[in-house]
């Protein structure tokens, strides 16, 4: 389907926008760190797939940026915009890269973990990083596993 700059326009705000709900929707804290558990990753994820690395990079950028603002974790919005962003370009270059669905959301779900393993070292200590680590990696499984499943629904009608 040929899109035109607005109608692309258009739809990497709706998912940066999907994204931060998604985020703050669902949020489960994680007692032994600092943030919390949640979806926002299932869109920024489906974003990439659908749309490409430029929409996954603005919805995961973005939308996850926005919902740390909102949720009052201030401090690390330029982190998430960084790693988030990259969570979904990754996604979505591996994705047109290779084809291959599970390769293309499960790598970048590793990325993930590792960017905020590096955050909460940088932030709050090598013992809050371990701490966080397995739950942030559950959410990029959780995330990833949601995606494919969405957009093996939605492909009929992205077509």
């Amino acid at each position: 389907m040929k899109r035109n700059k607005t109608h692309q326009l258009v739809l990497f705000a709706m998912f940066a926008s999907l994204t931060t709900v998604m985020t703050l929707l669902f949020r489960i804290p994680i007692p032994s760190a600092q943030g919390y558990v949640n979806i926002g990753d299932t869109i920024l994820l489906l974003a990439a797939l659908i749309l490409g690395p430029a929409a996954g990079f603005w919805a995961g950028a973005i939308g996850s940026a926005l919902a740390d603002m909102i949720a009052g974790y201030a401090m690390y919005i330029p982190f998430t915009f960084f790693v988030k962003g990259l969570e979904g370009l990754f996604a979505g270059f591996l994705y047109k890269k290779t084809g291959k669905i599970y390769f293309a959301v499960f790598i970048p779900a590793i990325w993930m973990t590792a960017g905020y393993f590096l955050t909460d070292w940088f932030l709050y200590g090598l013992a809050a990083a371990f701490a966080a680590s397995p739950m942030n990696l559950l959410q990029g499984i959780v995330g990833a596993a949601f995606a494919i499943i969405l957009y093996k629904v939605l492909r009929p009608i992205l077509k």
